[in-house]
């Protein structure tokens, strides 16, 4: 079965000219793993920062509307962002400009952003979410785009694995060996980013694992409990997701079970 297709597709709310219509659907269905993931992301990040004298670069792939960074930079929650965007009318661009403007801004940390959806990345941008966005296909080679980008530290992906797969992972270390050799070229350390990613658990993660270790990077599954995604939108996707999961011999009874989506969180990090 592939498990992509078991999913159910949202791509005409990735294609917006706002978060609206996606933070509706997310809501309706309980979305709330950035919450999540958040602190996690945000320890990595705090570890950086007392080696660091400069900003903490983060690359954050599938970024969508920059919820992400809204949530980090911001020091947001999903039900903020939701309280916002989803109290009555649509906001226009000058109002939700406004409502970033009056947050507090963490200067510590940069954001950029990788997504299929141009429209996404545009808002992203417009509102100061990330310092740059790049609409790029990972799995395409095509990746030298990202050599505009300063050096990463962090790489963030949340609930968009399984939609990239091992290919983009290869492409992405191939730029991070090249930076490598070019810095060392220069006689400059080069520290390679760590890589901080939430997996739904239906999704096998063999083909990935092999490529990090392929590239001199050790990568585990965090031993936190599986964190909750969202709710199944409707029965078929819960029935087909359960389905896959027990043929892969992973037992649902206290997750998917109840209703929910869950994914474990992963850490890849350089040997060199």
């Amino acid at each position: 079965m592939n498990e992509l297709k078991v999913k159910k597709d949202f791509t005409d709310i990735y294609t917006q000219d706002s978060p609206f219509e996606y933070l509706k659907e997310m809501d309706r269905l309980d979305y709330d793993i950035s919450d999540s993931t958040k602190p996690l992301y945000n320890a990595i990040i705090e570890q950086l920062q007392k080696t660091l004298f400069r900003p903490v670069n983060v690359l954050d792939l599938g970024s969508s509307y920059g919820i992400n960074s809204s949530l980090m930079k911001y020091d947001l929650t999903m039900s903020e962002l939701n309280d916002f965007f989803l109290n009555g009318t649509e906001p226009t661009r000058k109002e939700t400009k406004q409502f970033y403007e009056e947050c507090t801004s963490n200067d510590n940390v940069n954001f950029y952003q990788i997504d299929i959806s141009e429209e996404a990345l545009k808002f992203s941008e417009e509102m100061n979410l990330c310092e740059r966005g790049i609409n790029v296909d990972l799995e395409a080679e095509k990746l030298n785009l990202l050599e505009s980008f300063p050096k990463i530290d962090v790489v963030i992906a949340t609930g968009c694995i399984g939609y990239i797969g091992y290919k983009a992972f290869s492409n992405l270390l191939k730029v991070i060996k090249n930076r490598k050799s070019n810095y060392n070229e220069f006689k400059k350390e080069y520290t390679a980013p760590i890589f901080a990613f939430s997996v739904l658990r239906m999704f096998d993660m063999k083909d990935i694992e092999k490529v990090f270790e392929m590239n001199d990077y050790s990568i585990v599954k965090s031993d936190i409990k599986p964190i909750r995604q969202r709710n199944f939108s409707d029965p078929k996707e819960k029935e087909q997701t359960i389905s896959i999961l027990h043929d892969m011999k992973i037992n649902t009874e206290e997750y998917e079970d109840n209703g929910n989506f869950y994914a474990d969180f992963y850490i890849a990090k350089s040997k060199n």
